[in-house]
């Protein structure tokens, strides 16, 4: 049984409340045979609508569309664009080759990641380190920046062309020893490098950084099996965990860090203390926000989250929460995550736009469909497309290894 009281899981008493929720959803049998590709697997079509979108929208140069209007008549405006987010849009391709099992557009993404070498990724001083900068008049900036959390998801994205001979291995762990400089004693990784004052700006706070920065750490360690790049990944998500406890229901769902928990569990890298702690940490990241699902089918919004019926953001919720299953050995809670992004996918599957020029792409809002809705519900982002993908494939690979559908 699951033990709710056990300091070491950290489960609030709402976690009961949800097993009520949740055990009474009934499963389907399970299907158990082995699929060479993924035709027959729930959403391969909304996936593929969405990586054809994606493909549709990078330029000759390698950038991508980053917004456009579900009206394609309506111009959006593109001067403004994200570094980090190119990255994250690289990373969900590669995720699709190696998920989705669909090497159809490998070409485009190659395009694309030299297009993000080229313009972004710079050398930082003579010691051998790399940066992603942020370009001021992109990003709305007074000055150039290299974000570490820019740098971790260049990792994620970039790491896997090491073996195809595409990048450099001193770029990639040039960006390494960038993220080791800009770490702190107790684990997290600092906002970014100020290019004005050559210093580490220590005083911003970012977030998701951390996180984003251990789960590049990771795919380097897997490009580059150096232990100090596992090491500063450890430390970064233990800090989370650390700093996470005393948050109880505050807690911020970081799905990258639970794609970095992922891999270190998965690939079997933490000792018996490092397992307890972080299962605890991935289990207090998931039940606050499990509990605010929308579970009555009656509900149009059944699958979106209280308060949040964005794409992007329910994205992330379905690649973190399939992280997290992968991290998590209690049963139980299992199935629950199981249901969450059951309907969490199935929510976002009926946002996602179907038909015409912009087929494939999800909306800012979900209620992009209604009318009266503000202009900007209406514009797809990138990025938006870039998240959900990515958790629908995540999901569909628990389905092809598990065989539940």
């Amino acid at each position: 049984m699951f033990d709710i009281s056990s300091p070491s899981i950290y489960i609030p008493t709402i976690f009961v409340c949800i097993v009520i929720v949740f055990v009474s959803f009934l499963y389907k049998d399970s299907k158990r045979h082995t699929h060479e590709n993924t035709v027959d697997l729930p959403y391969y079509t909304e996936i593929s609508l969405s990586i054809e979108y994606i493909h549709r929208n990078i330029h000759e140069d390698g950038r991508f569309q980053y917004r456009k209007h579900i009206d394609s008549e309506i111009i959006t405006e593109n001067k403004s664009y994200n570094s980090l987010r190119h990255a994250g849009v690289l990373y969900s391709m590669y995720l699709n080759e190696k998920l989705g099992l669909n090497n159809k557009y490998k070409e485009s993404r190659i395009l694309a990641s030299k297009y993000f070498i080229n313009r972004y990724i710079k050398k930082l001083g003579n010691r051998g380190k790399y940066v992603v900068i942020s370009i001021p008049e992109e990003e709305k900036i007074n000055f150039k920046i290299a974000k570490s959390g820019a740098a971790g998801v260049a990792l994620c994205a970039l790491s896997n062309l090491y073996k195809d001979g595409e990048i450099e291995l001193a770029i990639l762990q040039g960006l390494g020893e960038f993220l080791l400089s800009i770490q702190s004693e107790d684990g997290r990784f600092y906002a970014y490098y100020d290019f004005e004052t050559k210093k580490i700006n220590k005083q911003a706070q970012a977030e998701f950084y951390t996180g984003e920065a251990a789960a590049g750490l990771m795919y380097l360690y897997e490009a580059d099996p150096q232990q100090k790049w596992l090491d500063a990944a450890k430390k970064a998500v233990l800090y989370l965990a650390k700093v996470g406890k005393e948050m109880d229901m505050d807690i911020a769902f970081d799905s990258w860090s639970a794609l970095a928990m992922e891999k270190m569990f998965n690939k079997k890298l933490l000792n018996e203390e490092q397992k307890s702690i972080l299962r605890a940490y991935a289990e207090q990241m998931a039940v606050p926000i499990i509990s605010t699902q929308i579970t009555n089918k009656n509900n149009s919004y059944y699958g979106a989250f209280k308060d949040n019926v964005r794409p992007c953001s329910l994205g992330t919720i379905m690649e973190g929460l399939a992280s997290i299953y992968n991290c998590v050995d209690n049963k139980q809670f299992k199935r629950i995550i199981f249901k969450s992004l059951s309907i969490g996918n199935l929510f976002l599957s009926k946002v996602q736009v179907k038909t015409g020029e912009q087929a494939g792409g999800l909306p800012n809002s979900a209620n992009w469909v209604k009318p009266g809705v503000t202009p900007n519900a209406s514009i797809i982002r990138i990025d938006n497309v870039q998240h959900v993908m990515s958790g629908w494939l995540k999901f569909q690979n628990i389905l092809r290894l598990t065989g539940m559908y």
